[in-house]
């Protein structure tokens, strides 16, 4: 059987087959039963996916971020993350037992096994990282639930300094272990979890050009309140 002619992605493509999708999402759209709010929602989200690449990651050239790139900040001091090693333990582990380091090995659906540091570093799907600012830890990251085989692992991140804090250090410190991530471990698919209230972080997972991909309702209480769970994950161009 021959193979499907491939179309140029800058060849517009024939009115009728245009057509022909608009007419198949129009009839599935009205089984489904759209309202009129709804077609309009449709529509803006088919814009967002062709004009912004959603959730498609394009990695650095390197591992180090160009200081020339002008939507990145220069950011003071020497940024670096390096692999955790057994000097790391008591420092790490201070961390996570912290209120604000507690949600670093929370553990989520389809998530974490262990539940404890011993358990994620002894796992050999676990990667862990140091931050490190000017010679001293101030954050640590994590891929957990590594699946070599189809190349994807969920992300943990946490600035453990909180003089540190919201100075853009947790957005390139990402960056850098996502590119690891991508040349070293093989991932095409990076995803997290993230608390609905969460909106700092939200924030942050965008512009490192995650996306929404799921809801989970009521998944957690926090302080007696039950919370939505937001899966967000950025995807290798095939």
């Amino acid at each position: 059987m021959d193979e499907p002619k491939k179309t140029s992605s800058t060849e517009p493509l024939p009115s009728q087959t245009l057509e022909a999708l608009a007419k198949t999402i129009f009839r599935q759209a009205q089984q489904y039963g759209f309202s009129k709010q709804d077609w309009v929602r449709l529509v803006n989200l088919l814009l967002d996916m062709g004009m912004e690449r959603s959730g498609v990651y394009t990695p650095p050239p390197s591992q180090a971020l160009s200081s020339e790139d002008s939507s990145r900040p220069e950011l003071p001091g020497d940024l670096t993350v390096r692999l955790y090693t057994s000097d790391d333990f008591e420092t790490l582990n201070a961390w996570v037992i912290e209120a604000d380091g507690k949600n670093f090995l929370a553990t989520r659906t389809d998530s974490l096994r262990h539940d404890t540091l011993e358990g994620v570093l002894a796992d050999e799907s676990s990667a862990v990282g140091i931050v490190i600012l000017d010679g001293r830890p101030i954050g640590a990251l994590a891929f957990l639930n590594i699946d070599r085989e189809q190349g994807k692992a969920e992300i943990r991140k946490l600035i453990a300094d909180p003089t540190v804090r919201g100075k853009g250090y947790a957005r390139q410190a990402t960056q850098y272990w996502i590119e690891y991530g991508i040349s070293t471990l093989g991932l095409r698919k990076i995803y997290l979890h993230t608390l609905d209230t969460n909106l700092a972080n939200i924030k942050l997972n965008e512009q490192l050009g995650f996306r929404v991909e799921g809801l989970l309702r009521d998944e957690v209480i926090v302080d007696g309140v039950y919370h939505d769970v937001l899966r967000m994950s950025l995807i290798l161009p095939h």
